[in-house]
C-alpha cells in the first residue's frame, strides 16, 4: 500500500516493513489478508503521474504523507512443548459367559483370564502410529492362556472342509438339486454344527438325526478327534461291521448256497421227463438216475450254454442300445448302454437260421437237456462269482461294496464286493448275466408257446403261393391249446417289457447297490427256470377244463400288476434323471440330507415298493390255473420267487433305513406298509 501511495505522491518512499526484523506470525497474517500478501511481493519501480491538463492539483496532494512509524517487533513465541507419550488404554475386560437362554442347554463356559495391561516397549515411540488394540490382540493370540472357544472351532473345521470339497471339484455329490421350501429352524447351541450342513425343512416338527451319514461324523469331534457322541463312540469297528452284514455272514451264505441250489434242481427234476410227468414228490425206488453223470452233465448242452454267453457278451458290449448317463455319488460319472432287446432279437434269428437253415435241433436239443442246463448255469453262477471275489483283490478298498468288508471270505463271496464290476473297461458283467438270464426264461416260453401252436402244412397249388398268402392260410387254419398259449403268452409279456424297458433298471436296487456275487448271479441263474416251471407243467398237461371266466381272471392280474410296475418305475427314472422338470412340480416330496428327495406320490404314496407289487402280481397271475390239476413244484417255484422278492423289499428298506435315518423315518411315518397296504 505504501507503494502506491509513493507513486500517487511522485516521488519513492521507503517502506519501514522492509527493515523489520520480525516476520508476522501466522494470526496476523490472516487478520490482515491481502495486504500481507502485497507486502511479500517485490515492488515494483514507482510510476509519475503526470497532471491532466486543465485541472489544478488538489492542495491536499501537494503535500507528502508523513512516513509511518515503524511497527514495533513482536516478541517471538516460546517454543510448543513435545506431547507427552499417550498411555497405552487398559486392555479390555472379556465380558463374561452369557446365561443360556430358557429351554436351551448351556454350552460349555470358556472362562476368560484377566490379563494385566501391556506396557509399551521404549522402541514404540519411534515406531509409526498404530492402533493399541491391534498390538493387543496379537499379543493375546500368541498367548497360550486363551483358547479359541469350541464353536469357532467348530466353524473353522465346517469351512476347510467345504473349502477343500470346492477345490477338488469332487462329482461325488449328487447332483440331484434340493428344491424343498426353505424354513428356519431353530436350532440349539449343541446342533449349530449340524444345522450348518443342512437347507431341509423340519415337517411336522421332527428334527434330523446328527448321524445322517459317514461323511457328516467330523462334525460331531472334539479337539482331539474324538466323537462327542458317547454312544457312537462305545461303538467298536465290530459293532459297525455287523450292522453292515446281511445273511448271518459265513453261515447264512454256506446254508444259502448249500439250500436254494438243491431245492431248484428238486423241484425241476421232478416236473422234467417221461417218468416225472405227473409232476409229484416221490422218492425214487432206484437212485441209478443220480449216481450217472449224463443226469446233471451234457457235453453238448454245455458248448450251447457256452456260445449263448459268450454271443449276450459281445452283443451288451456293442452301442446299439438306449444310452443313460448318471451321476453316482461314490463311483462318481457312469455310463449304461442296454441292449437287452437286441440280445433277444439276434437269439431269436440265430435259433431260427439253425432250425430251418441248417436242421439242426436246436429246440429239441434245449427241451431234452432243460435239467442239465440248470445245473451248467448254476455251476457257472458259482464259479463266475469266485473269479469276480478274486478280480476285486486288485481293485481298490474305496470301491467296494461296504456290506462285503466284513473280513469274512464267504461272506463276502457271497454278497460281492464290486458292485458294477467291467470287463477290459467297457462291458458291464451285470448287465451281461442280467441277459443271459432274460433272454434264456424267453427262448424256454417262446419254445412252449411254439409247441402249443398246431400250424397246418401248406397246400400245393399251381402257381405257389405268395408269402403273404401263406401266412393268411396259416393264421385262418392254425389250431392251438388255449391253457398253455395263455400262459407262456403272458410269461412273454413280462420279460419282453422287462427287455424294452431295460433303462428303468438304472436306479434300481440289482444295478446300484447289489454286489456282483454269488447272490446275485445265483439268482440270476435259478430265475429262467424257477418262472418257467408253472407254464412248462401247464403245457406238459394242457388244462382243457379250465373255463373262460378263468382265463379273464389270469389276464386281469398279469396286465394289472405289469401296470403297476411299469408306471411306478417310468416315475422314478423319469424323476431322477430330471427332478426339476415341469411333470414333478406338483410332486409331493421329502428331502433328505444327501441331497436327494424321495417320491411320495402317486404310486410311491400307496406303499414303500410298489415295483415289486407289480412283480409279485405278475408272478402270482398263473397260479389259479393249478386249481383244475395242483402239483406242488410249480406252486412252491412260485412262492419261492415271491419270497425272495419280499425279502429283496425288505433289504431295500433296511438299507435305506441306515442311508437316510431321520428322513427315511418321517417317509415311513407317512407311507407306513412296504408292499400290501394294511397287511406289509
Amino acid at each position: 500500500m505504501e507503494s502506491r501511495r509513493a507513486t500517487r505522491g511522485g516521488g519513492p518512499v521507503t517502506s519501514s516493513a522492509s527493515s523489520g526484523a520480525v516476520v508476522p506470525g501466522p494470526a496476523e497474517t490472516a487478520k490482515r489478508g491481502r495486504k500481507s500478501t502485497a507486502r511479500n511481493r517485490t515492488p515494483s519501480p514507482p510510476l509519475t503521474r503526470k497532471p491532466s491538463p486543465g485541472r489544478r492539483a488538489s492542495p491536499g496532494r501537494q503535500k507528502k504523507s508523513p512516513a509511518r512509524k515503524p511497527s514495533p517487533a513482536r516478541k517471538v513465541s516460546p517454543k510448543r512443548k513435545a506431547s507427552p507419550a499417550r498411555k497405552a488404554s487398559p486392555a479390555r475386560k472379556a465380558s463374561p459367559a452369557r446365561k443360556s437362554s430358557p429351554g436351551r442347554k448351556p454350552n460349555r463356559v470358556v472362562t476368560a483370564v484377566k490379563e494385566a495391561p501391556t506396557k509399551l516397549s521404549p522402541d514404540s515411540k519411534n515406531e509409526p502410529r498404530r492402533s493399541t488394540r491391534i498390538r493387543i490382540s496379537e499379543q493375546r493370540d500368541k498367548s497360550p492362556v486363551i483358547r479359541k472357544s469350541l464353536r469357532d472351532k467348530n466353524l473353522s473345521a465346517i469351512l476347510d472342509e467345504a473349502e477343500e470339497l470346492s477345490k477338488k471339484g469332487s462329482p461325488a455329490k449328487s447332483l440331484t438339486p434340493n428344491t424343498s421350501q426353505r424354513s428356519i429352524v431353530t436350532t440349539t447351541e449343541r446342533s449349530r454344527p449340524s444345522a450348518s450342513r443342512s437347507v431341509s425343512v423340519a415337517n411336522e416338527s421332527q428334527e434330523f438325526s446328527d448321524h445322517e451319514d459317514i461323511e457328516f461324523q467330523s462334525f460331531h469331534k472334539d479337539d482331539n478327534g474324538v466323537s462327542r457322541n458317547k454312544n457312537y463312540a462305545r461303538r467298536s469297528a465290530t459293532k459297525q461291521l455287523q450292522d453292515l452284514r446281511e445273511y448271518g455272514g459265513n453261515w447264512g451264505a454256506a446254508a444259502v448256497l448249500l439250500l436254494v441250489p438243491a431245492f431248484i434242481f428238486v423241484t425241476n427234476h421232478f416236473c422234467s421227463g417221461a417218468a416225472h410227468r405227473d409232476c409229484r414228490f416221490k422218492i425214487p425206488e432206484n437212485l441209478d438216475e443220480f449216481k450217472t453223470l449224463t443226469t446233471f452233465f451234457n457235453r453238448e448242452i454245455g458248448v450251447i450254454f457256452l456260445l449263448f454267453t459268450w454271443g449276450i457278451a459281445l452283443l451288451t458290449a456293442l452301442p446299439v442300445g438306449k444310452a443313460v448317463k448318471i451321476v453316482d455319488e461314490i463311483r462318481g460319472q457312469q455310463s449304461y448302454t442296454f441292449t437287452g432287446l437286441s440280445c433277444a432279437v439276434f437269439t431269436g434269428l440265430v435259433i431260427f437260421v439253425a432250425e430251418y437253415c441248417y436242421k439242426y435241433p436246436l429246440i429239441s436239443t434245449i427241451s431234452k437237456g432243460y435239467n442239465q442246463l440248470l445245473v451248467i448255469s448254476l455251476a457257472y453262477a458259482l464259479i463266475t462269482a469266485g473269479l469276480a471275489f478274486f478280480k476285486s483283490r486288485y481293485v481298490p478298498q474305496n470301491n467296494w461294496n461296504p456290506y462285503a468288508k466284513t473280513d469274512r471270505p464267504l461272506a463276502d463271496y457271497f454278497i460281492g464286493r464290486e458292485i458294477n464290476p467291467l470287463a477290459f473297461n467297457t462291458v458291464n458283467l451285470k448287465l451281461v448275466h442280467y441277459h443271459i438270464s432274460v433272454v434264456l426264461a424267453l427262448v424256454f416260453n417262446a419254445i412252449i408257446l411254439y409247441r402249443n401252436l398246431h400250424f397246418p402244412l401248406l397246400p400245393d397249388t399251381e402257381p405257389e403261393l405268395s408269402l403273404l398268402d401263406k401266412a393268411i392260410y396259416s393264421v385262418k387254419n392254425l389250431e392251438l391249446e388255449a391253457t398253455p398259449v395263455l400262459a407262456s403268452s403272458l410269461t412273454i409279456l413280462y420279460l419282453l417289457d422287462m427287455l424294452t424297458y431295460e433303462h428303468h433298471l438304472t436306479f434300481s436296487f440289482d444295478l446300484q447297490s447289489e454286489g456282483f456275487g454269488a447272490l446275485l448271479l445265483m439268482r440270476y441263474a435259478i430265475f429262467p427256470f424257477t418262472l418257467t416251471l408253472l407254464p412248462k407243467y401247464v403245457s406238459a398237461h394242457k388244462l382243457t377244463e379250465v373255463p373262460l371266466w378263468a382265463f379273464g381272471v389270469v389276464t386281469l392280474l398279469a396286465l394289472a400288476g405289469l401296470v403297476i410296475k411299469r408306471s411306478s418305475n417310468r416315475l422314478k427314472h423319469q424323476y431322477r434323471l430330471n427332478p426339476l422338470g415341469e411333470k414333478f412340480i406338483d410332486l409331493e416330496t421329502l428331502p433328505t440330507f444327501q441331497g436327494r428327495r424321495l417320491l411320495v406320490a402317486k404310486w410311491w404314496s400307496r406303499v414303500r415298493q410298489p415295483n415289486y407289487v407289480g412283480d409279485i402280481l405278475q408272478n402270482v397271475a398263473l397260479l389259479p390255473l393249478l386249481y383244475w390239476r395242483f402239483a406242488w413244484p410249480p406252486l412252491l417255484a412260485v412262492l419261492f420267487t415271491v419270497a425272495l422278492l419280499v425279502q429283496r423289499a425288505q433289504r431295500v428298506n433296511d438299507r435305506n433305513t441306515k442311508k437316510y435315518n431321520s428322513a427315511w423315518q418321517r417317509y415311513c411315518s407317512k407311507v407306513p406298509y412296504i408292499l400290501v397296504p394294511k397287511v406289509f
